[in-house]
């Protein structure tokens, strides 16, 4: 029985709601697998896309799939689902890498096409398969693209509101294996086998939910040699690894902090001497591992603790040992759950603030780094107030990327505070004030001495130590780098060298990489073989149409995961939260791919091309432009920007594929082929040359050119 006879069109909204579900709860295993590195989402957009270009691509255009051959390929999505996180979990076992380190390059790209193929190919499959069939039924191809972004849409609202609802990542897989089943069972045609099958699986479903916990627990355990429990956030996966007294705390499968360390010490200790007596300090998150009791031992009188992230306060408190817990509920420490760079826009005055944040290894964290952040700081400084902050690095070589990481920081801080001092180490602690600073170790060791604080690390012998040994006056002269770019919310050339950076680990000569002396090719001959590539181009196009339909269909998938791309790494830079609102931001674009396709369903005429072309222009000029300023940061700016970048995608789409043909049915595949691969080339190409080169605002508005370009094309 062919899918003649039934709703073909709930099969496709089905297809595009497990699909977007199902990526997003991939993204986010993967997204923890790779240590939090938002540079994984590019590969896996990339991967992903692929994967469903080469499902679209599989068969015979001719060919129309059988009912239960519909079935079966969302059974095998079914367990698919589950089978890949048990996989994404065990990565390092399956290939030998070590608990913590990264896996060589070549192997973290097998994992992830490994853990992303074979459930890409089987949707792009589906969506082959049942529009063909939809198309074959006397419907368009725009229609069927638009009920399976409507599922999409779907899948990924449910995403992201079942994480808000406290969900966690391996309940939504459970879910989504369960609608998978049930859409199995509901449509089969035995009704003994359908009553029989739905009271298994059902029962299966509750029990899976009731021991999910536990089973979400040990498999996070598969990459810890230790005890672990663990939660998702919407920031991120807290995960507490425990062994007799020690415990440590790991955000995106990355250390953080261990409960046996002398880092807290060392920072609020050393950063706490350039002030004579603090007596109000405000702390920007990280409180929990050790900085509130530490601060404690000066006798402050009033601590504001900011921590962004709720759920990981209290999951990791309740965790915590006696003393260390103590410390968070004193009197004097008033807690607040409020973004950091938010609460500093209160403007209340502090003698000494301590920012407690990872490294900008990240979007999430990389906006702790920025100009503007150190400006808000500055505002909520007493005159002769203090700032501190500390970051990992190397205690004696630097390469040229952290070289210029760390010089981009400081450059950044110096535009603010006109006093600076850095202290060596493993860590490089950052304190910077608007009034000058002491240097003279004397004068700090009396005041140490004054203090009466017994420590494990600070004591006289070794801030005599810090501040005389030879790379205390090195690093001044290496971070006074006159090339260095400062580091701001509107271009965050953090992100460049941290790109370089995490990619040096598997590709060491690329540590000596610098982004400001690679220069483009000027040479005439580039550009003369560039411009009789153009002209190839164009007189193909306009030789052969079907030529011509690809090529549009190609970047308009690359202009919109561009933008999708741009936007959602800029959110992530401001705001943090991609965690949990990815799923959201999915829908958007969704939302914006089933308007553009249906408003072309429902107007198209030979004039709509033309004029997506003309919107596609002044909507990139815009983009670019308010990327620029900033005006584009915030999560409702984001996702009205998304469904516009969606809308333009997919009416460019299904013009292409409704003007002049007749047998939609031929071109699906290659269609939705093209499609796909020019949003794996968008995806490389913006996290790889543009972001790193351009920035967002101006890597916007590049993609003016190739709309340019397919004015030849019409």
């Amino acid at each position: 029985m062919t899918l003649k006879n039934k709703p073909a069109e709930a099969f496709l909204f089905l297809t595009g709601f497990v699909s977007i579900l199902g990526q997003v709860i991939l993204l986010r295993e993967l997204n923890v697998e790779f240590f939090g590195t938002e540079l994984i989402y590019a590969l896996a957009f990339s991967a992903w896309m692929a994967g469903t270009a080469a499902g679209a691509l599989i068969g015979r255009r001719d060919f129309i799939p059988s009912f239960k051959i519909i079935i079966y390929l969302f059974l095998v999505c079914g367990f698919l689902l589950p089978i890949d996180i048990f996989f994404i979990r065990n990565m390092h076992s399956v290939f030998g890498g070590v608990s913590g380190a990264y896996l060589p390059f070549d192997t973290q790209i097998i994992a992830m096409l490994s853990a992303l193929l074979p459930f890409s190919i089987i949707t792009g499959l589906l969506f082959q398969w049942i529009a063909r069939n939809l198309t074959a039924s006397g419907k368009t191809l725009a229609q069927a693209y638009v009920i399976e972004s409507l599922g999409g849409l779907t899948g990924g609202a449910l995403s992201s509101l079942l994480f808000i609802l406290e969900m966690q990542n391996f309940q939504i897989t459970i879910l989504c294996s369960f609608i998978c089943f049930a859409l199995a069972i509901l449509l089969s045609q035995n009704r003994l086998i359908r009553i029989s099958t739905a009271g298994i699986v059902t029962l299966f479903f509750f029990t899976s939910l009731l021991f999910c916990k536990s089973v979400d627990n040990w498999l996070t355990s598969k990459g810890f040699s230790r005890k672990v429990e663990s939660i998702d956030t919407p920031y991120n996966r807290i995960t507490i690894a425990a062994l007799n007294n020690q415990l440590s705390f790991f955000e995106d499968n990355a250390l953080t902090y261990d409960s046996e360390t002398t880092d807290a010490e060392e920072f609020v200790q050393l950063s706490s001497l350039q002030s004579v007596k603090p007596d109000t300090v405000l702390v920007l998150g990280g409180g929990f591992k050790g900085i509130i009791e530490q601060l404690e031992k000066l006798h402050v009188s009033h601590i504001d603790y900011v921590e962004y992230n709720r759920e990981m306060y209290d999951f990791i408190k309740a965790h915590l040992s006696g003393h260390l817990k103590e410390a968070l509920t004193s009197r004097k420490v008033n807690v607040v759950f409020k973004d950091p760079r938010s609460f500093l826009l209160s403007n209340n005055k502090y003698d000494l603030i301590l920012t407690g944040m990872p490294e900008p290894a990240s979007g999430l964290n990389s906006r702790y780094y920025t100009k503007e952040f150190f400006q808000e700081i500055s505002l909520c400084l007493k005159s002769n107030g203090t700032f501190s902050f500390k970051i990992p690095s190397s205690e004696n070589f630097w390469t040229p990327a952290l070289l210029k990481r760390n010089a981009g920081i400081y450059k950044s801080l110096y535009s603010v505070f006109p006093y600076i001092i850095v202290l060596p180490g493993t860590s490089n602690i950052f304190i910077a004030s608007a009034s000058p600073l002491c240097r003279n170790p004397d004068i700090l060791i009396q005041r140490l001495a004054s203090r009466n604080v017994h420590n494990k690390l600070v004591t006289p012998q070794y801030v005599n130590y810090i501040f005389t040994n030879d790379r205390f006056n090195e690093i001044s002269g290496l971070l006074n780098d006159n090339t260095a770019q400062v580091n701001s919310d509107l271009k965050p050339v953090c992100y460049q060298y941290t790109m370089t950076i995490w990619l040096s680990k598997f590709f060491p000569q690329l540590a000596q990489w610098d982004f400001n002396s690679i220069k483009l090719p000027d040479k005439l001959i580039y550009k003369f073989a560039g411009g009789i590539l153009i002209f190839l181009l164009i007189l193909a196009g306009r030789k052969w149409k079907s030529f011509r339909r690809y090529v549009i269909v190609f970047i308009a998938g690359f202009q919109g995961m561009v933008i999708e791309i741009l936007l959602i790494l800029n959110y992530q830079i401001h705001n943090g939260i991609l965690f949990q609102n990815i799923g959201i931001f999915i829908m958007g674009f969704m939302l914006g791919l089933s308007l553009g396709a249906w408003t072309i369903f429902k107007v198209r005429n030979k004039f709509s091309g033309p004029l997506l072309l003309i919107l596609s222009v002044i909507f990139y000029l815009l983009a670019g432009s308010l990327l620029i300023s900033g005006q584009i940061d915030g999560f409702v700016t984001t996702l009205f920007t998304l469904i516009l970048t969606g809308f333009l995608t997919s009416g460019l789409f299904a013009w292409a594929g409704t003007f002049n043909i007749t047998d939609q049915g031929r071109i699906v595949s290659l269609l939705y082929s093209a499609d796909l691969l020019g949003g794996v080339a968008g995806s490389l190409i913006a996290n790889f040359i543009l972001i790193p080169f351009l920035g967002f605002g101006a890597s916007a508005q590049l993609m003016i050119f190739p709309s340019l370009f397919l004015f030849f094309f019409l």
